[in-house]
């Protein structure tokens, strides 16, 4: 199980309390399409992604923004809704068949009350989802195209691969036949540069 590697890579538990934190979570399956999460829902757990795909968009005036993707390895939430308790207007859905592991906002919690390590652990996560979110607002307000498009492929590789173009596009705010003459420019000149944001 890779939720388990990925919580011991974030504290070194004890075995009595890793076997009780992983008692928490439970298994959920999605199909491709399904949401884990509609708009107007309470976000009330977080989900480790053992295989499989999402997508957290908004919709203004019809249209879809895609704000993030979820992958493999990862832990997913409406953060924002969770923290405040307010109904989601991010929803989150399958973009493949996907397998997680969820924990819910209670059982969290007690772990949280119960352990240091588990402080611990809920302040890295925090502290990440806070910088991700910094950096997501940094790029989009200071990279062009060229070096969006050039980060994505870089820190993400496998998602050009599996992310439907116009996706791809509405993650990196630009229109898809804007993003289609950015991949023909970046091929014809072989550039893959990283932003001077830098990644997690």
């Amino acid at each position: 199980m890779n939720l388990k590697k990925n919580l011991q890579s974030l504290h070194k538990f004890s075995d009595e309390e890793l076997n009780m934190a992983l008692g928490f979570f439970y298994q959920e399956k999605f199909k491709k399409g399904d949401f884990y999460l509609r708009e107007g829902q309470f976000s009330n757990k977080i989900s480790f992604i053992e295989s499989g795909l999402f997508r957290l968009f908004y919709r203004v005036e019809g249209e879809e923004k895609i704000m993030l993707f979820f992958s493999e390895n990862q832990f997913m939430t409406d953060y924002f809704g969770y923290l405040t308790q307010s109904p989601s207007i991010r929803p989150i859905q399958a973009l493949e068949d996907s397998l997680v592991y969820s924990i819910e906002r209670d059982k969290l919690n007690q772990l949280f009350e119960g352990s240091k390590a588990w402080e611990h652990v809920g302040r890295k996560l925090a502290e990440s989802a806070y910088v991700t979110s910094v950096l997501r607002a940094n790029r989009l307000l200071h990279d062009d195209y060229d070096t969006r498009l050039n980060t994505f492929i870089v820190e993400s590789p496998t998602l050009i691969q599996r992310v439907p173009q116009y996706m791809i596009a509405s993650y990196l705010n630009m229109t898809p036949e804007t993003l289609s003459r950015v991949k023909k420019r970046l091929m014809k000149n072989k550039e893959v540069k990283n932003t001077i944001h830098k990644g997690l």
